[in-house]
């Protein structure tokens, strides 16, 4: 009797430690957040005269006397949305900035701030543009490794009067070993007209694709993600012809897809035009990614406009909100930036432990 009760007790023991083994591989196999942002942070300038770039604008000496008190409340200011966005269930682990000057604000960013506690580093190139503007990215060390990182120009042939901003591509391998390409964008501004300018912007949306078309060739199932301001709006030529995002997943077998291209309902997007919201900035994503069949995956609905109420203000011409910007004109006026940040939570498909 005894000796049966000793093997009834061994066998209790045993399908017990089955079923936690069975439960902690399951844990292990859940999906896992990754989350991006990108943030256009208007005219992010140093205090100091660049003489190979033209930032006359933003010197203690001109009109609108930029100093280092409005830059340490911008910098202060970009922090304060990256925790709040972090607030919400998890800080980026990547963000593409645009519209920053150099490398010095961003390594004040993440030095001066309540950044300087979060991990995060910098992937940052010059640009050709005139006014010394750049693309850069910042990412979590201990979440992405990057891999490989180039910056590569938009050629306007015959044309380079006005150059524009490089595309910065960053090679990265996320938690869960899968791979992830981003390309960040900022075309060519709509700056003398929609028409008149769209075919700079066409010209960026080639450079944008045959970059993706050379990953693709190299790996048909590779995780792409580009971000961006693009100055264009997702139904716009550039991205539905040129770059050939799609806007739904009815498209099947497509390259690229575009996430906010269904976000059209009245008062939502990123940016804000004579009253009327709209989508310039976009994140856009292989089908890889979409189908979730190379380790990362996303849905049409997992990218999303950041818009706590810090961030904007009352539009009293329109009746509406607008972002709460720096500056209006040369006033000053000691908001964040004129466009919202935009965010994207993906999937990382777990490796479940032996």
């Amino acid at each position: 009797m005894r000796k049966l009760l000793s093997v009834l007790l061994l066998l209790v023991i045993g399908l017990a430690a089955d079923s936690c083994k069975s439960t902690s591989n399951k844990q292990a196999k859940a999906d896992l957040p990754f989350r991006v942002m990108f943030y256009n942070v208007e005219n992010l300038y140093d205090t100091w005269d660049d003489p190979n770039i033209d930032d006359a604008e933003f010197l203690p000496t001109a009109e609108r006397a930029w100093d280092d008190t409005k830059l340490d409340e911008k910098l202060n200011h970009i922090a304060e949305v990256v925790q709040a966005l972090g607030a919400t269930g998890l800080l980026p682990d990547i963000i593409g900035f645009c519209e920053v000057e150099n490398r010095r604000v961003l390594d004040f960013l993440l030095t001066k701030t309540s950044l300087k506690t979060a991990g995060y580093s910098v992937v940052h190139f010059d640009s050709p543009d005139k006014r010394g503007i750049d693309v850069a990215l910042i990412y979590r060390k201990d979440r992405v490794k990057p891999m490989k990182m180039n910056n590569y120009p938009v050629i306007f042939p015959g044309d380079m009067e006005k150059p524009t901003r490089d595309i910065l591509y960053v090679k990265t391998e996320l938690p869960n070993k899968s791979q992830l390409h981003i390309l960040v964008n900022h075309w060519p501004s709509r700056s003398g007209g929609q028409e008149e300018t769209e075919a700079k912007r066409i010209m960026a949306a080639k450079t944008a694709k045959r970059l993706c078309d050379s990953i693709s060739f190299n790996d048909t199932q590779a995780n792409i993600l580009l971000m961006g301001d693009f100055n264009d709006y997702p139904d716009n030529k550039s991205i539905t012809e040129t770059l050939q995002a799609q806007g739904d997943t009815s498209v099947k077998g497509a390259k690229l897809y575009n996430l906010m291209h269904w976000q059209k309902a009245d008062g939502v997007g990123s940016h804000q035009y004579k009253g009327e919201w709209g989508f310039l900035d976009q994140f856009i994503l292989s089908g890889s990614v979409m189908s979730g069949s190379n380790g990362l995956k996303s849905f049409f609905n997992s990218a999303k406009v950041f818009r706590p109420d810090f961030l904007v203000e009352k539009n009293e011409k329109f009746n509406n909100w607008q972002p709460k910007r720096t500056y209006g004109g040369n006033k000053y006026l000691g908001g964040y930036s004129d466009h919202l940040p935009v965010y994207i939570d993906l999937k990382m498909k777990a490796q479940a432990t032996k």
